[in-house]
C-alpha cells in the first residue's frame, strides 16, 4: 500500500475505528480538512499536508492546461495584433506626432 494511503488509512483507523474508504463521508471531509490547509494543519499531520498539497498542485497543473481549463481562464495565446500607435492624447501631452 502506498505511503498515504497507509497515512490515511492509519488516521481513519484512530478516529474512527474505520479505513479511510469504509469511513462516512463526513469522517473523511474531517480529515482531508486537518490536511487541506497547510497554514493552519497541525504539524502532527505534516505527512497528509505535503500529500494533499502536491496533489493539489497537479491537479491544478492538469486542469488549467487542459482545453478544458485553458478556455476556462479565456486564454488565446500568442495572437498577433494591430499597432496603430500610441493614442492621440498621449501624443498630444507629449508634444510629438507621427510623420505620415
Amino acid at each position: 500500500m502506498a505511503p498515504i494511503a497507509e497515512w490515511l488509512d492509519t488516521e481513519s483507523l484512530k478516529r474512527f475505528d474505520k479505513t479511510f474508504l469504509q469511513a462516512a463521508d463526513a469522517q473523511r471531509r474531517q480529515i482531508l480538512d486537518d490536511i487541506a490547509y497547510p497554514a493552519k494543519a497541525d504539524k502532527r499531520f505534516s505527512q497528509g499536508v505535503r500529500f494533499f498539497s502536491g496533489m493539489r498542485d497537479l491537479v491544478a497543473a492538469g486542469f488549467w492546461s487542459s482545453k478544458v481549463g485553458v478556455k476556462d481562464i479565456g486564454y488565446i495565446g500568442n495572437m498577433p495584433n494591430v499597432w496603430n500607435g500610441a493614442p492621440q492624447n498621449v501624443l498630444d501631452k507629449l508634444g510629438v506626432k507621427y510623420d505620415g
